[in-house]
């Protein structure tokens, strides 16, 4: 019902998924220290279970993060590559809508810029100044709006998307 009950489930289910890829990750490399008949065992039983609770996850943390965009009154059009607030839309570069999601999809979690580049762009080589750049694109458009979020910065931590806090947020007495 309110937008920082939608980040919280956001929160919990990506930190969900982070410990089950780890967990699925070491029991993989565990693999081939055990004999033929157990480790056929692990795989049809423990690891298919593990996998299918993944599949769960990443479907409800889908569906949060279309919770938080609905909550927070904000629809992105993949195609149009458009973004409304409150009956105002802008365009977005297919490189801004990247950097949006990405950091909307983190929020209000930390990205470094190599990560930014990375998970965003898929291409680390390009320089820092570049991000910088579409940070700065990204934060006019979103002010444009009138969205109640902003792009900060923090050295050695990165970039986050943080939506700020409003009265109408908090549940009623």
């Amino acid at each position: 019902m309110f937008p920082q009950d939608a980040r919280h489930w956001i929160a919990v289910y990506r930190e969900m998924i982070g410990f089950k890829d780890e967990l699925l990750t070491r029991m993989r490399t565990q693999l081939k220290d055990l004999p033929a008949a157990a480790r056929q065992d692990v795989m049809d039983n423990d690891i298919a279970m593990l996998e299918d609770q993944l599949r769960r996850y990443h479907r409800r943390l889908e569906f949060w993060y279309a919770r938080q965009w609905h909550l927070e009154g904000l629809h992105i059009d993949d195609e149009a590559r458009t973004i409304t607030y409150r009956e105002k839309t802008v365009v977005l570069s297919r490189r801004e809508l990247q950097l949006l999601i990405l950091l909307v999809t983190r929020s209000p979690g930390f990205i470094t810029p190599t990560q930014l580049l990375v998970q965003a762009w898929h291409d680390a080589r390009l320089p820092e100044e570049t991000l910088r750049t579409y940070i700065g694109k990204v934060r006019t458009k979103l002010h444009s709006l009138g969205v109640d979020a902003e792009i900060i910065n923090r050295p050695r931590r990165g970039y986050a998307l943080v939506f700020k806090h409003r009265p109408e947020d908090e549940p009623p007495d």
